[in-house]
This record gives C-alpha cells, structure tokens and sequence, in this order.
C-alpha cells in the first residue's frame, strides 16, 4: 500500500475527508462562461465525487459579489476553502493544468 492510499484510509477511518469548496464566476451564458460549468462540473464528478460544493456568480446579476473578490476577468474559478487562495481564469478545458492549479494531481485526492 502507497504512503498516500494509506493518509487516504486513515483520513476515511477518522471521518475528515476533504470537501473542496468552489465559487466559479460566469458572464450569464457565454460560450466561455457554459463552457466552464460543464467542465467543473465534469472535472469535480470524475475527481472529487461526493466531496465538493459549486457556487456560480452571475456577474452580471451580481456584480457587487465579483468586484468584492476582485474578479475582473469571466470565468474565473476561485478554491474558496484553501490558504493561500487558488484561482484559475478560463474555460477550464485543460484538466491538466486545472488539476494541478488545484492541486487534485496525484492518489491523494482520490
């Protein structure tokens, strides 16, 4: 058994399992914008099941919410419940790179 499968058992038998918490901010149905729901969406199913929250902002319904995190840019993806804070711009099509901004690369996340 790997050292991470074995933190991965531990962290099961004591109950702490990791819920990963996501604000991704949208411009109402822009390409981009649906583009980056339906890939959170998948990427969280496939790495994280059962173990995340999405939050999406419609910057154009509440724009008061994105200047107060100071997002200028749509999508935005911000890790809420990480120190330090993890944001990552765009569509979020390339999961690699999405994974390992997030740092879900590796046995230990799943």
């Amino acid at each position: 058994m790997t050292k991470a499968h074995k933190r991965k058992r531990e962290r099961n038998a004591k109950g702490g399992v990791k819920t990963y918490a996501f604000r991704l901010f949208v411009a109402g149905n822009e390409p981009n914008s649906t583009q980056a729901r339906g890939n959170l969406a998948r990427l969280c199913e496939e790495h994280l099941k059962g173990r995340y929250k999405i939050e999406i902002v419609d910057v154009l319904r509440d724009a008061a919410v994105a200047y107060k995190a100071g997002v200028l840019v749509t999508p935005t993806l911000i890790l809420t419940a990480s120190d330090p804070k993890v944001t990552v711009l765009g569509n979020l099509s390339d999961t690699p790179r999405v994974l390992a901004a997030l740092r879900l690369t590796g046995d230990e996340h799943e």
